[in-house]
């Protein structure tokens, strides 16, 4: 009896262990790391890298430099000279020319103002009246150096008025168009007015 009590006892006490051990969890292999909310960062190129196509704000391109302003011709750049140009029905015609004599291209636009003096400086008559003879059309005229603008002279013939004639003049004396400086000439090529027509056209680039 005692033996049978002894191998029993044993008995139980092995399955109790076996069913313990059968109760064991295995704890499962650690996971993926816990997300801390922060996204992976980006591999996409930065805004300010232009060398990585990040669209930024493209490159400013260069100023054209602007051309320098043209100025108007002052009397002190121009030369004066008067020169027949024949005779249509009652009236004779002069072109009148103004040279760049400076080394700069400049401008001339409009009417300039004409007179004639006598020997000692006095006027002749009235002032050259403004007309729209010749090619000039009111428009600017650009010199360059040694380049002229022309502007048409138009009096009445000799002999076809009422013969009334200013006395002969001296000198040719010129406003340049905008300018309160005068230039002369003295080589008036058979200027004289009569019948009190005296007038001038704006300046050209090309003589009437």
């Amino acid at each position: 009896m005692a033996v049978l009590t002894a191998c029993g006892g044993s008995g139980t006490a092995d399955t109790g262990a076996a069913d313990r051990s059968g109760d064991t969890q295995t704890s499962p292999a650690a996971g993926p790391a816990a997300s801390t909310g922060t996204p992976p960062s980006s591999a996409a190129p930065s805004a300010e890298d232009p060398d990585e196509g990040g669209g930024g704000p493209p490159a400013s391109a260069p100023a054209t430099p602007r051309p320098a302003a043209v100025g108007r011709c002052e009397a002190t750049g121009l030369a004066l000279t008067l020169k027949a140009h024949g005779q249509e029905m009652n009236s004779k015609y002069f072109d009148l020319r103004l040279t760049n004599t400076g080394t700069e291209p400049c401008d001339l636009v409009g009417h300039p103002g004409v007179s004639l003096l006598d020997a000692g400086g006095e006027r002749v008559g009235e002032p050259a009246t403004r007309s729209s003879d010749g090619a000039g059309g009111g428009g600017p005229v650009r010199l360059r150096p040694g380049q002229a603008a022309h502007a048409t002279v138009k009096t009445a013939g000799e002999g076809v008025t009422d013969g009334r004639c200013w006395p002969e003049a001296a000198t040719l004396l010129v406003y340049p168009p905008g300018s309160k400086q005068t230039v002369t000439t003295r080589g008036l090529d058979g200027l004289r007015v009569c019948g009190d027509s005296f007038q001038v056209g704006p300046v050209g680039d090309r003589a009437p």
